[in-house]
C-alpha cells in the first residue's frame, strides 16, 4: 500500500512545541517563520523548517495561534471575560 504525500508527517518533539509555543505567546506581536527559527538558534533550539511548520500546524489546529497577512501571532487567552463569551457564542 502506498502513502500519499499528505499521509506523511513530519516528527516533532514536545520539547520543540513547546518553546515555539512560549516563543509566540511572549512575542505579542505577529512574527515571522524566520524569527521563530532565529530566537531558536540563539535559544539553542535548531530546528528545520519543515519541523517548525509541524509544530506551528498543531498550534492552528488547535486555534492557539493563527497565521495572517502579518505573520504568525499567539491567540490563546484564559481570561475569564472573553471565555465566558466564547462559550455563549457571542461574537467579540
Amino acid at each position: 500500500m502506498a502513502l500519499s504525500r499528505h499521509a506523511v508527517r513530519v516528527d516533532i518533539t514536545l520539547g520543540t512545541t513547546e518553546v515555539v509555543m512560549s516563543l509566540l505567546a511572549e512575542a505579542g506581536d505577529p512574527v515571522s517563520r524566520n524569527w521563530i527559527l532565529e530566537r531558536l538558534q540563539e535559544s539553542g533550539h535548531t530546528t528545520s523548517r519543515a519541523r517548525l511548520n509541524r509544530a506551528l500546524q498543531f498550534c492552528f489546529d488547535l486555534r492557539l495561534a493563527i497565521e495572517g497577512s502579518k505573520g504568525i501571532q499567539w491567540t490563546h487567552t484564559t481570561s475569564p471575560s472573553l471565555l465566558r463569551s466564547l462559550a455563549k457564542g457571542k461574537r467579540v
